[in-house]
């Protein structure tokens, strides 16, 4: 039995000393995984899943004062521009027909005062000065507001000269008016005229604040739109800041993907950019960048991490209008444009004392090699140095 075993014994160490020999022996038996040096078409993208949304968007906010009190629409209605949308409950049009009592009160007064002038023309007089006044405020808004959309270039140059000439022409207006009003109430005494007329200012400020308010009241759509969001309800008072309304305009969608800041520095205008859903079979190639956003922001990761984040726009051909608002799709946008390079696997390189190397099978033996590596594309790497076509590179060791 003690010879059986010595045996045995005699006999497996000789099989672990040929395993071991055949395991060091000039890396015979070992096994590896290998990619050959390809030479094809490879670029440098950025990508990240964006929202489809509207270049048109309006949002209506509530203000905690008034209740509303009707909505004439639902949900994915599609409305027209001018449409009635929401009206609040609103009770100016007995104060305006109070304050209008007022001003036909001072109107006999007044008219007495002037002996014999013409109340009905220094009253129109008046009221027209009024009117250009608030026509000149809108005109300067108007102004300032194309002033900053032409700096970021949103709007030609025409349309800022448009505005310009607009208040121009009413500061014009307005100097006639005042002039006619000059000579039709001469004949008062200028103690009787400024009490008159701050009475008059101050009925006119009422009623100008009165007709605002009816106007406030009333909420229309500004362009022909669905309506994306609706947030309230008849007897509802929303409170200040709440979003009760949002409409798109559906015939002209974009796509607006929050890139990562470093990733947005290297976006620029009409780059060239895709999009893709592989669920709802959606490609959508050719396309290109509309808008880099010049602001970027702050959010959380959900694993809490701060991250700079900047808006870039990708605008939809036309075609595609059947894609949904708020739908998330796949982007690419193309930061190099696609060129003819070699390359191999991304985890055949590795780093080493801060060099980029991969080990190439040169007669059956692996041998390291630095190579100097350029853009990445999906799990592909270029190499611009260090590599010919058709060589064999160590991808991983076998099980064997």
């Amino acid at each position: 039995m003690k010879k059986k075993l010595i045996i045995a014994l005699v006999i497996l160490t000789a099989v672990a000393a040929g395993i071991f020999y055949l395991l060091t022996s000039r890396n015979v038996g070992v096994k590896y995984e290998t990619v050959e040096v390809e030479k094809g078409e490879i670029g440098k993208y950025v990508e990240e899943v964006g929202t489809v949304s509207s270049r048109n968007v309006r949002s209506y906010y509530g203000n905690s004062v008034r209740k509303v009190e009707t909505i004439g629409l639902e949900l994915g209605d599609y409305v027209k521009k001018g449409q009635l949308l929401i009206k609040y409950e609103d009770n100016s049009d007995s104060e305006i027909l109070k304050v209008g009592k007022q001003l036909e009160a001072l109107k006999a007064t007044y008219s007495e005062a002037l002996s014999g002038t013409d109340f009905e023309s220094i009253n129109n007089a008046k009221l027209e000065i009024s009117r250009i006044r608030s026509s000149i405020a809108l005109a300067k808004e108007n102004r300032n507001r194309m002033e900053e959309l032409f700096k970021n270039e949103v709007v030609a140059e025409i349309e800022l000269e448009k505005a310009v000439n607009e208040l121009e022409q009413l500061q014009n207006s307005l100097a006639m008016a005042q002039n006619s009003y000059n000579l039709l109430s001469k004949g008062l005494s200028e103690n009787m005229k400024i009490k008159y007329e701050a009475e008059i200012d101050v009925l006119l400020l009422t009623l100008e604040t009165l007709e605002k308010d009816k106007k406030d009241s009333l909420i229309y759509a500004g362009f022909d739109g669905l309506i994306t969001e609706l947030n309230t309800f008849e007897g509802d008072i929303p409170y200040a800041g709440l979003k009760i309304l949002e409409m798109q305009d559906p015939s002209g969608k974009t796509v607006l993907i929050d890139l990562m800041a470093e990733d947005a520095v290297l976006v620029k205008t009409s780059m060239k950019a895709t999009v893709t859903d592989e669920n709802l079979n959606v490609q959508i190639d050719n396309l290109k960048v509309e808008k880099v956003r010049p602001k970027a922001f702050i959010v959380y990761s959900e694993l809490g991490v701060k991250e700079n984040r900047q808006t870039v726009e990708i605008n939809l051909p036309q075609s595609d209008n059947d894609l949904s608002f708020g739908l998330k799709v796949k982007t690419r946008i193309m930061i190099e444009e696609s060129k003819e390079a070699l390359f191999i696997h991304e985890d055949a390189v590795y780093e080493e004392n801060m060099k980029i190397y991969v080990d190439v099978l040169e007669d059956g033996e692996p041998v390291q090699r630095e190579v100097v590596t350029g853009i990445a594309d999906d799990s592909r790497i270029e190499i611009k140095e260090g590599l010919e076509e058709g060589e064999s590179v160590i991808l991983k060791y076998g099980d064997n």
